[in-house]
């Protein structure tokens, strides 16, 4: 909801072009984030002695690191992003946004050792203070600023609120330092996922990127606004699926049956949510995006389609990622972010044989399913499950796909019973996926269930 309107406010006071401006400050931003990320507050959840003081002095070490490391890349990149945009007043803002990572270097990471026992409320809390901050400091820029600077109160603000709700609720005094004992072990489970992490920002950042510099800031800003309506709630989602499912995998991996069922517990969730994400985006954006925006971003629905698909299908490499990195095999997960790499030659092949944001967007969506079946190869491979364990999912969301352009597209031309003989076959679809995905639809309603009392 933050985001949204962040979002919405930025749109309607700032334009399209100003929201490129902006998100060539995230992207940058992002690349940074992206090549330094190296897991290691997950190491504190996933290891055996991960909730040692000893372990988090060590983590907490790295990531005031890291943070110095991202405020140095900031500033060497500033001019060379201004140059290559021609867009001078990005130098400042980039020497500016430097300010935010040196801040969040110093969050206490003592809510990642309370997820061992989990309990998430320290966590919970600190993201809903950041947001609700971050969100009150843009509008209020944006208000007066008028430009795209607007992104950098708010951007600064969040590390801000992060970091003093993080000592706030840790129950640990805060301390850094170096252990010998856990840094071998912290370098073997953060490794892979350093290399992983440029990979990372070239298949979740690259369609931006390549929009940006093919396409235009304006198409950048009309992309990056739509985006936002479905990959804010769908991260949020992910990050809580993610969080909560992580402790249990990481505690069922010694037990090959409590995996199988931690295992397909997630991959049904994940499949139900990122199924409903595709559908509901196709159906909803076409009305929200001009309601909440305006004019200036409306885009045709198969256009509209394809942005919640690319969504969805970032959305359901969850399931073997967070698989992969409960049971410590965190090689799948760099080997995954290569398999994406698959998008980008798919990328700029689909803009030269069909132009525009269709294109580019149908190449990055066969990246994300080539990398979901490579992670699900090895994932069985490494755990022992069946070698087709979970491709009647993969096929299912595939065809589910297929439908969703289908109907968008007649709806374009206006051939709407067309669009409707669609709907009627995605019905079909997700009849035969909630009969697949019973059993999670039964303990979910059976947790609703559990919380109706409370909520008298």
């Amino acid at each position: 909801m933050c985001s949204l309107a962040r979002y919405t406010i930025m749109a309607r006071l700032l334009g399209p072009e100003q929201i490129g401006l902006a998100a060539l400050l995230i992207l940058t931003s992002s690349f940074f984030e992206s090549v330094s990320d190296n897991g290691s507050d997950r190491f504190l959840i996933q290891d055996p002695d991960g909730d040692k003081p000893a372990a988090q002095k060590l983590v907490q070490l790295v990531f005031v690191g890291r943070g110095i490391f991202i405020a140095l890349g900031l500033l060497i990149a500033a001019y060379p992003m201004a140059s290559l945009y021609d867009e001078p007043a990005l130098a400042t803002g980039l020497m500016v946004l430097a300010a935010a990572p040196l801040i969040g270097g110093w969050v206490h990471l003592d809510f990642r050792r309370a997820q061992r026992a989990h309990d998430f409320r320290p966590e919970a809390l600190g993201i809903a203070v950041a947001e609700l901050v971050s969100t009150a400091a843009i509008i209020i820029a944006a208000y007066y600023t008028r430009d795209f600077t607007a992104i950098l109160y708010g951007l600064i603000a969040r590390p801000v609120a992060q970091v003093i709700v993080s000592h706030l609720t840790a129950k640990r005094p805060y301390a850094i330092g170096y252990s010998r004992d856990y840094a071998g072990r912290l370098a073997m489970f953060a490794g892979p996922l350093v290399v992983n992490g440029l990979l990372l920002f070239v298949g979740s950042q690259g369609d931006r990127v390549l929009i940006g510099h093919q396409l235009g800031v304006t198409e950048l800003g009309h992309y990056t606004a739509v985006l936002l309506l479905v990959s804010s709630p769908a991260a949020m989602v992910s990050r809580v699926l993610g969080a909560t499912n992580l402790p249990i995998i990481s505690a069922a991996r010694s037990d090959p049956a409590h995996l199988k069922r931690a295992a397909d517990r997630l991959a049904g969730r994940s499949v139900l949510l990122a199924l409903g994400i595709a559908a509901g985006f196709a159906l909803v954006a076409p009305v929200a995006v001009v309601m909440l925006y305006g004019r200036a971003f409306d885009l045709p629905a198969t256009v509209l389609a394809l942005i919640g698909m690319l969504q969805a299908a970032r959305f359901i490499r969850l399931w073997p990622t967070n698989v992969a990195l409960g049971v410590g095999v965190s090689r799948i997960v760099m080997i995954n972010n290569i398999a994406r790499l698959v998008a980008l030659p798919a990328a700029i092949a689909g803009f030269m044989m069909l132009g525009g944001l269709p294109g580019v967007l149908i190449g990055f969506i066969i990246g994300e399913f080539t990398a979901l079946m490579v992670a699900l190869v090895l994932l069985n491979r490494a755990v022992g499950f069946p070698n087709w364990d979970g491709w009647d999912r993969v096929a299912a969301f595939a065809a589910s796909f297929a439908v969703i352009y289908g109907a968008a597209a007649a709806a374009d031309s206006g051939h709407y019973a067309f669009a409707a003989l669609f709907a009627a076959l995605l019905a079909a679809i997700a009849a035969g996926v909630a009969l697949r995905e019973r059993e999670t639809i039964g303990e979910v309603v059976g947790l609703l269930r559990t919380l109706k009392p409370a909520s008298r």
